[in-house]
């Protein structure tokens, strides 16, 4: 299989439509009460995020800046017979030996996510680090995603697993590699870590996707510290996954108005990151905008947009129930080694740690870390606290 070079580059036209777009906005009716965004995405941050997207952003800017990458396409065909476009950045490692990596991003994110993160573990000496311990890193856009194409049947990650598979052994000829993931991401690293135990050196995740049942006959009783983060996950939860739930069942009823809109497009996707960013909840809107800088969520949103994948995108929650992608039978587990980064606000909100013996019940975990600060979109809010996680995690695997 062969990788073609591929560079981004959004018609004039194209841009000039969004911007028409954005003027002819309408915006809807905001009940009292909503400064901290307790209804969902606060109007008064809609209508300056929407002035700063039409007056102040430049995507040519941002497109020079992405096209610093290389960047390919490969046509891989999947399990089913499908053939995918999918499209990654590869970034070559400095050093003489470095490692293979593959780093995926989730929903609603890009492969932006991991650039400043691949960088860092390339290039160590660019950052006062040794050029030897440099990585090659592989950052692809899921199928459905950005510039991959967009999958005529939904793709689901166990499916997903099988294409990075053929990606980093046929197309770019690794044998074995390291794969992170987070969010969706996280769901293929971990179907890749149960499927394709022989093609791994280990797996890193920065969220535990799979699920295990705890009366199943194998699982030990739930201890103290863990009964306390499951009780604290279940508050946190309550009311916060209606997006989920609408984009597990009946995505296109959703995918119209998120195609058409541009505003309603970047409010859907700044939601989430309000919510799984971590910043002082008191400061809102203002707090919010230091922590996840308008041009990091315009950038997404453009993404989306321009690529016009929002609803294939979507459609990935509900092709993940029928896949049954997150679930495991009695004494399953992944038996690849495993690293696990928790960061303080994820989707399920601030509060207890997960413990590692909850880590340990699915996963072989030889890395365990409780990161200071940091989100759900890790790598991006703390690129250089990502890349030294991951590090670490890769100097304790066996290269053999």
């Amino acid at each position: 299989m062969r990788a073609e070079p591929f560079v981004i580059d959004v018609p004039d036209e194209e841009i000039a439509e969004l911007r028409a777009r954005l003027e002819r906005t309408r915006w809807p009716h905001q009940a009292a009460g909503n400064e901290g965004w307790e209804w969902g995405t606060n109007l008064e941050f809609m209508q300056h995020l929407v002035g700063y997207w039409r007056e102040e952003y430049d995507w040519r800017a941002v497109e020079r800046r992405l096209n610093r990458f290389s960047h390919y396409r490969a046509a891989i065909t999947g399990e089913n017979g499908e053939e995918h476009q999918i499209h990654f950045v590869l970034e070559r490692g400095s050093g003489s030996r470095p490692r293979p990596i593959i780093l995926t991003h989730g929903w609603p994110s890009t492969f932006v996510e991991y650039l400043d993160a691949a960088e860092r573990l390339a290039h160590p000496e660019r950052f006062g680090g040794d050029a030897e311990d440099g990585f090659d890193v592989v950052v692809p856009s899921c199928p459905g995603f950005g510039f991959s194409s967009q999958p005529r049947l939904p793709i689901a990650p166990r499916a997903m697993a099988y294409l990075w598979d053929q990606l980093m052994r046929e197309v770019l000829g690794y044998p074995r590699y390291i794969a992170h993931g987070g969010d969706l991401g996280a769901f293929i690293t971990a179907q890749l870590g149960l499927h394709y135990a022989s093609s791994l050196y280990g797996i890193h995740l920065t969220l535990l996707p799979l699920v295990f049942r705890l009366n199943d006959g194998v699982q030990a009783p739930v201890t103290a510290e863990e009964q306390a983060y499951l009780d604290g996950r279940e508050r946190r939860s309550r009311g916060g996954m209606g997006y989920s739930a609408i984009q597990s069942t009946k995505p296109m009823a959703l995918a119209y108005g998120l195609t058409d809109s541009p505003a309603g497009l970047a409010a859907w996707i700044a939601d989430k990151y309000f919510a799984w960013s971590d910043f002082e909840r008191s400061g809102s809107s203002a707090a919010f905008e230091q922590r996840v800088p308008l041009e990091q969520l315009v950038t997404m949103a453009s993404l989306y947009w321009f690529t016009g994948t929002i609803a294939s995108a979507n459609n990935v929650y509900k092709a993940g129930q029928i896949e049954r992608s997150a679930g495991l039978g009695p004494g399953e587990r992944v038996r690849v080694p495993t690293g696990y980064a928790d960061y303080p606000q994820d989707v399920d909100g601030s509060g207890p740690r997960v413990p590692r013996s909850w880590a340990e019940r699915a996963y072989d975990l030889v890395h365990y870390a409780q990161q200071p600060r940091g989100g759900h979109f890790a790598a991006m809010a703390e690129p250089e606290l990502f890349a030294a996680d991951v590090r670490a995690f890769a100097s304790k695997l066996r290269y053999e």
